[in-house]
């Protein structure tokens, strides 16, 4: 059973011991200052605070419409939307990975886009912000990294059922996430194994 969210911590304690326990589990290791970065990112994105406003029509803001509006502003707002691009796509890909299943979008698009918009943000140098462009340039480069990190958060805060042995599958086929193939051996099932199509023909 997952461990409930609900405890007497604020929300960056309890994302901090998280994601330090998800951290020493899959041997990543990173800077205080992205890790602090990542902490804050859950944090604020469970409460919603940090997410763009959805587009009339839209569950949410369509990440290339993000993008359009973001390389025809000015420095300072183009940096605003790079952020909010790269943050919501490590958020979801991550932290909800199972919910792009069923949507016109790949998680493997999310994660292409999200570290697409921290390199060009970590290029730029980021006006106004206290953070080392390198924290940019690390989520950029190590995105499919975080967002392993983020979904074991997420696999830890909620109870399992049998459908997301499948989702898992379906995740690890998108995307060959080490991670994902790892939990599948866990559980018996070793896609890296598989037959190659057409075997035996």
């Amino acid at each position: 059973m997952g461990e409930g969210i609900v405890r007497d911590e604020t929300p960056v304690e309890f994302f901090r011991e998280q994601l330090g326990k998800a951290m020493e589990h899959q041997k990543v290791s990173t800077s205080a200052f992205t890790e602090h970065y990542l902490v804050n990112l859950l944090a604020v994105c469970v409460r919603g605070d940090s997410l763009p406003r959805p587009e009339a029509g839209y569950d949410d803001v369509p990440l290339a419409l993000l993008y359009l509006r973001a390389i025809g502003s000015s420095r300072v707002e183009r940096a605003r939307l790079l952020r909010g691009m790269g943050d919501m796509a490590l958020f979801v890909s991550g932290f909800f990975a199972d919910s792009l299943n069923d949507q016109p979008v790949s998680l493997r698009y999310y994660r292409a886009v999200g570290g697409h918009a921290y390199a060009m943000l970590s290029a730029e140098h980021e006006a106004g912000n206290r953070l080392l462009p390198s924290v940019f340039c690390e989520l950029s480069t190590r995105f499919l990294e975080f967002s392993d990190v983020l979904s074991e958060i997420s696999e830890a805060t909620r109870l399992a059922n049998p459908a997301s042995v499948v989702r898992l599958y379906e995740r690890w086929r998108e995307t060959k996430s080490p991670r994902a193939a790892a939990l599948l051996n866990r559980v018996g099932i070793h896609p890296a194994a598989e037959p190659a199509e057409g075997r035996g023909n």
